[in-house]
């Protein structure tokens, strides 16, 4: 049976509501989304990012993750793109319309999805991240192994797509909050201020 272990399966569980419950950029994406546009632009974001992170447990129960170890350059050049997307995202909300109107506007026609899952993709350090995780909880003693990897993939995405939609709906309660007090513009130029350090850190954290 290629399925782990009942008690890895219970551990491996308890890591990622541990790992899902310490907010991470991904997080701070969602939110700023959301104060900014609303909560369907901050669930579809987040649904955006699960289907980036997806890709990622793909890429690393087939082992292409392992390729952004033996080629240093292919993740530089996937970090540095990412990076930029987010800083690019968030000059433009420095330049977004901040009227009620418009914000309700945005909500309909973002492409929050979109860019969720570009966010997701470019991040190279989610694939390194399963790399070294998901094995932790597999069971030696089965050969197939990436068929482990693959279903403990799915799981830590689908825990983690839980996670943020949370903060997506708690990002569209301070939205809705905001939008009754006619204070849109904080969280426009909030979400700007989000976007461009989460970009930045990506871009100056080593590893």
């Amino acid at each position: 049976m290629p399925l782990p272990e009942f008690t890895q399966i219970y551990l491996f569980i308890g890591a990622c509501l541990a790992l899902v419950a310490i907010p991470g950029p991904a997080v701070a994406f969602i939110v700023a989304r959301g104060v900014s546009e609303g909560t369907k632009a901050a669930v579809r974001t987040a649904a955006g990012i699960a289907v980036g992170n997806l890709c990622q447990a793909l890429a690393a129960a087939f082992g292409l993750a392992a390729l952004l170890v033996s080629y240093p350059s292919v993740y530089l050049w996937i970090k540095y793109a990412g990076a930029s997307y987010l800083i690019y995202l968030g000059l433009r909300s420095f330049f977004a319309k901040a009227n009620s109107r418009a914000t309700s506007d945005n909500e309909r026609n973002s492409p929050s999805f979109r860019q969720g899952a570009l966010v997701g993709l470019l991040n190279p350090k989610v694939a390194l991240f399963l790399l070294a995780f998901l094995p932790q909880f597999t069971n030696p003693e089965n050969s197939e192994l990436w068929l482990q990897l693959l279903y403990l993939g799915f799981g830590f995405v689908f825990i983690g797509w839980l996670g943020d939609s949370a903060w997506a709906l708690f990002a569209g309660l301070a939205s809705a909050r905001l939008r009754r007090n006619n204070d849109l513009s904080w969280g426009r130029y909030a979400a700007g201020i989000v976007y461009s350090a989460v970009g930045i850190t990506t871009a100056l954290w080593s590893g």
